[in-house]
C-alpha cells in the first residue's frame, strides 16, 4: 500500500528511540514504533509499539482481547483516528491507524478512500484496524471492492504486525471479477500459499467474505460457499523443525491502496499498471457490516472498558505533530497441497496497508515491496530516498529484510537522532542512511524534520 507519511516533530518532546547501539524511548516517550518515541495510541497501541524498543515491559498496551460483535456503521464513532483514539476498544470498533485519515461512515457503510497524491504522483490510501485484538474464531465482512481501475488494490486481513503472521481476501483492480485468498508465516513470502476465484465483478455488488481461522485449518468462503481449506499439518518445514501455519495474536483489517504505481514490478504486473488518475479522482471501497466471533484463548475482559495508558514521568513533556499524510480458479472447495520446503526464505516486509497496517510478485523472480512510501516531516526542505511500499506479501532478496505496514514492523532510522510521527497509511518507514534532519520553524514550536522511507 502506498502512503505518504506526514510528520512533524516537536524539538525534545519526542525521543529518538532505536539506533544501532540499543538505545530505548525514555521514561517521558516510553513507547516505540518504527524507532520513534511517544506516549499515545498511535506509538502505544498493542502490535503497533515495538516492546523491544520501549522504555519498558509495561510501556506498550496490551492485547485487548477478542469481543464477539457485529458492526453495522450506524455510529460515526464506530471508526475513529489514530490520534483521537482513547484506548477504549469498547468505545470504538476500528482504529484508522495513520494520517492523514481517509476513512468515513456514510449513509450507513464504511468507506475508505485513495485520493491522488501528487507530490509522490500516486495514490493515498486508508488503513483501518480492529480495536480489539484476534486469535481464532470466524470473522465475516460484508465488502464491494474498489477494483474499478487496474492498480487499485482492496484488502480485507487478519494481521500480527509484530509477528508477521496473515491471512487475507485481496482483490486488484487488473482482475475485477477476482478476489485472492493468501496466508503469510512470520512475513516469509511462499508464492504456492495464494489462491484466486472468479466470483463475479467485485465492486459491483456487495459479497460475504469469510475467514474461518481454526488453531488446525484456516478457510475462506464468499457468500456462505467454501473456497478453500488450509490445513496446518501441510505447512510443516523439516529444515526448520516448524509448522509454518499463522497463530499468532493480531487485528482484522481493511485497507485500499495503490498497487500499480508502487514502483516494484512484480507488484505492478500483479495490481496492473499503471493506476490511472487525475487530481480528482477518488477510489472507494465500501464495507457495510463486519462480524467477529471469538473462539481463542484471550477474550476481552472488563479490564479493556477503560483506556489504557503508558506512564508518563513528566505530563509536561508535549508532542505534537502536523500530518499531510492476487491466476483464476472455480470456486469449488480447493485444499491447499503447497508446503514451503526451503529453510532460508528471507522475510516480508509489511506495514500500511496497512491497516498497514499492509504486494505481490507476478514470478518468483522479482521482488520487493508493494508500492512505495514515503514520510515528509512538516519541512521547508526534505531528503529524498527510494520508496518502498509496505503491507504487501513481496519481499525483497538476498539477506536483506525491510521492517514491515500495512502494518508493527519498527526499523530504527539511521543517524537522525529525531522522532518522528508515523502518519500516512499503512507501511513501516525505513529511513535512509542519508537521510539528514533539518531544522524549520512552525508558530509556536520548534520543529526538528526527518524524511524516512518505509516498506510495509
Amino acid at each position: 500500500m502506498s502512503r505518504l507519511f506526514a510528520l512533524a516533530l516537536t524539538a525534545g518532546a519526542l525521543v529518538f528511540a532505536a539506533s544501532s547501539d540499543g538505545n530505548k524511548c525514555t521514561e517521558f516517550s516510553p513507547c516505540s514504533r518504527e524507532g520513534y518515541c511517544d506516549a499515545n495510541a498511535m506509538f502505544c497501541m498493542w502490535d503497533l509499539c515495538d516492546p523491544t524498543k520501549s522504555y519498558n515491559a509495561t510501556s506498550c498496551w496490551q492485547p485487548e482481547g477478542c469481543l464477539d460483535q457485529t458492526i453495522e456503521f450506524d455510529s460515526s464513532s464506530d471508526v475513529v483516528p489514530i490520534r483521537q483514539y482513547s484506548g477504549n476498544p469498547n468505545t470504538n470498533a476500528l482504529v484508522s491507524i495513520f494520517e492523514p485519515d481517509n476513512s468515513k461512515i456514510e449513509n450507513g457503510k464504511l468507506v475508505l478512500d485513495m485520493t491522488y497524491d501528487s507530490a509522490q504522483d500516486k495514490g493515498f490510501g486508508t488503513t483501518v484496524h480492529s480495536s480489539h485484538s484476534f486469535q481464532y474464531g470466524t470473522v465475516t465482512a460484508r465488502i464491494k471492492s474498489a477494483s474499478i481501475a487496474k492498480g487499485v488494490v482492496s484488502a480485507f486481513i487478519i494481521r500480527s504486525d509484530q509477528v508477521g503472521d496473515e491471512i487475507d481476501f485481496e482483490w486488484v483492480g487488473k482482475n475485477p471479477n477476482s478476489v485472492e485468498t493468501n496466508v503469510f508465516y512470520h512475513d516469509i513470502l511462499n508464492y504456492s500459499n495464494s489462491r484466486y476465484f472468479d466470483i463475479g465483478d467485485t465492486s459491483a455488488e456487495y459479497h460475504d467474505y469469510t475467514i474461518v481461522w481454526d488453531p488446525d485449518f484456516i478457510q475462506w468462503a464468499v457468500d456462505g460457499k467454501t473456497l478453500r481449506t488450509f490445513k496446518r499439518e501441510e505447512t510443516y518445514n523439516k529444515a526448520n523443525d516448524e509448522y509454518r501455519f499463522p497463530a499468532a495474536e493480531g487485528r482484522v483489517g481493511l485497507s485500499i491502496w495503490d498497487g500499480g504505481n508502487s514502483g516494484p514490478k512484480g507488484t505492478e504486473e500483479w495490481a496492473g499498471t499503471p493506476t490511472p488518475w487525475t487530481p480528482n479522482t477518488v477510489y472507494q471501497m465500501f464495507v457495510e457490516s463486519i462480524t467477529i466471533k471469538c473462539s481463542g484463548s484471550n477474550p476481552a475482559s472488563s479490564d479493556t472498558a477503560e483506556p489504557q495508558s503508558s506512564t508518563i514521568a513528566n505530563s509536561d513533556s508535549s508532542s505534537s505533530s502536523s500530518s499531510s499524510s492476487s491466476s483464476s480458479s472455480n470456486a469449488n472447495e480447493t485444499t491447499n497441497e503447497a508446503t514451503d520446503t526451503s529453510g532460508d526464505e528471507t522475510s516480508d516486509s509489511k506495514p500500511s496497508d496497512n491497516g498497514d497496517s499492509d504486494s505481490k510478485s507476478s514470478s518468483g523472480g522479482d521482488s520487493g515491496n508493494e508500492g512505495t512510501d514515503s514520510v515528509s516531516l512538516a519541512s521547508s526542505s526534505s531528503s529524498s530516498g527510494t520508496d518502498i511500499e509496505s503491507g504487501s506479501e513481496e519481499q525483497t532478496e538476498g539477506n536483506e529484510s525491510p521492517a514491515p505496514s500495512n502494518t508493527g514492523e519498527p526499523v530504527a532510522p539511521s543517524g537522525t537522532g529525531e522522532t518522528a510521527v508515523p502518519s500516512g497509511t499503512g507501511e513501516t518507514a525505513v529511513p535512509s542512511a542519508t537521510d539528514a534532519p533539518t531544522e524549520s520553524t512552525v508558530p509556536g514550536q520548534k520543529c526538528k524534520v526527518v524524511t524516512i522511507v518505509r516498506p510495509l
